[in-house]
């Protein structure tokens, strides 16, 4: 066999001459944890559209009270319960300020023996102010639940559309300001003198422009029962329940770490205290610590905060020492303590980090148990009553549900919507604070 040595180099060929190849050199950036945890926090669409409703709901908890031209701390009997009203949706016939009421439509005859057709409230006792009903071409006044004392001939039931009003006695001047709103002035009742700058008009207007002319006011959200903006209302009572939410999370998973880590790494006695003494915390109830709680130091803020942080800590605690027992024993934190690691490094350096995604996870997830507890507790007359809370307007709402429901209903969508978003962004951050995950598309 011939040695390649001892062949000629003229017998070669050298082929590509024109091109010359070359490996490509492979130059990427570093991603470091987070910045794969981002990158994959991204790519779950459910999460990061919870994360973008959840920094909405918070702004408007933040800025929409300061920016709110209504006064919450001003009573107005005449401004309450409003429905809803929307300036676009109105023009649709929806959210226009009017209210739905079952009516029975009667044939009556007056003490003049004149029969007409009229509508009267099949119960009276659903509200308590002034409205107009409109029937056909006829309009009826129905003032404060009085019904007609008339003989009925013949009557059925309808759904009536009804919209507040209040009565008023204005110049022509002012008349004139009051037209030129739309919608402001619901019917003309009486002319007073000649018509022109003398006279005076007996008319029945909408109350949402009662104590101003030059502008039409919108209720949201609707009135309460204190003539109170609900809007404004509900955004304040979320801002309290944020409030007590981050606090506690804060709070809790302080505690709940190093009360986990602790038990966790060092095992053995100081565990078994430890959790038995967890456990006979965990087993009061906590109806009863709210109570002990509300009965000491009153109904506030900070009470139903320090009543929450008292138990709620437990589940991190747990969780965090579950952890610590799966990943104190592995390869590499037995190699850092054989090099001489200190245990603070082991666990704040090797442990602690490979534990984030659910301690993470729980601690977003405590934000909202908080606001459901708030809810439930000032829903019970125990939490809340010094502040506005989602909890205060639930419970204030929930006695006129069926005939004033909107008091319900936007209180309950935000809390509502608290608790679904808060839940699918800790999903989110689960998966992409987990190591196991990293690099896993």
């Amino acid at each position: 066999m011939e040695n390649i040595r001892d062949i000629d180099k003229n017998k070669f060929k050298l082929i590509q001459l024109d091109e010359k190849i070359h490996d490509t050199k492979f130059e990427t950036k570093a991603i470091g944890y987070f910045g794969d945890a981002l990158r994959r926090f991204s790519r779950n669409k459910s999460s990061v559209v919870a994360f973008i409703i959840l920094c909405t709901v918070i702004f408007l908890a933040i800025f929409a009270p300061m920016v709110s031209k209504y006064d919450i701390d001003k009573i107005n009997p005449r401004l309450q319960y409003l429905s809803p009203r929307i300036p676009i949706l109105e023009k649709l016939g929806i959210l226009n300020g009017y209210k739905t009421y079952n009516v029975q439509v009667s044939t009556i005859v007056n003490p003049e023996d004149d029969s007409y057709s009229a509508a009267k409230v099949a119960n009276k006792e659903q509200y308590d102010t002034s409205f107009i009903v409109k029937y056909g071409e006829k309009t009826t006044i129905i003032q404060n639940g009085t019904e007609y004392e008339y003989q009925e001939i013949v009557y059925d039931t309808y759904k009536f559309h009804a919209q507040p009003y209040v009565k008023l006695n204005v110049t022509s001047s002012e008349f004139e300001r009051l037209n030129a709103i739309e919608g402001a002035i619901l019917e003309i009742r009486a002319v007073k003198g000649i018509v022109g700058e003398e006279a005076e008009y007996d008319i029945l207007i909408d109350p949402a422009v009662a104590e101003d002319f030059s502008t039409k006011t919108y209720y949201v959200f609707g009135t309460d029962a204190l003539g109170r903006d609900m809007w404004t209302l509900v955004w304040k009572g979320s801002r309290t329940s944020l409030i007590i939410g981050l606090f506690v999370a804060v709070v809790t998973i302080t505690i709940g770490i190093i009360w986990g880590s602790v038990s966790g790494y060092y095992g053995g006695t100081i565990d078994l205290v430890m959790e038995r003494f967890t456990e006979v915390l965990g087993g009061i109830p906590w109806l009863v610590i709210m109570t002990l709680m509300k009965l000491y130091f009153g109904s506030s803020v900070l009470t139903v905060a320090i009543a929450l942080v008292l138990t709620s800590w437990i589940g991190t605690a747990s969780t965090v020492r579950s952890q610590f027992y799966r990943y104190k024993g592995r390869e590499y934190v037995l190699a850092s303590r054989t090099l001489g690691a200190r245990d603070r490094r082991l666990i704040f350096k090797h442990i602690l980090p490979n534990a984030l995604g659910p301690i993470v996870t729980s601690s977003v997830l405590i934000i909202p148990s908080a606001i459901f507890f708030e809810s439930t507790v000032s829903y019970l007359g125990i939490g809340v009553t010094s502040d506005t809370s989602i909890g205060n307007l639930l419970s204030s709402g929930q006695s006129l549900v069926t005939t004033y429901p909107h008091l319900t209903i936007a209180p309950a969508l935000i809390i509502s919507i608290l608790m679904i978003t808060f839940n699918l962004f800790g999903n989110g951050l689960r998966d992409a604070l987990n190591p196991t995950l990293r690099g896993v598309e």
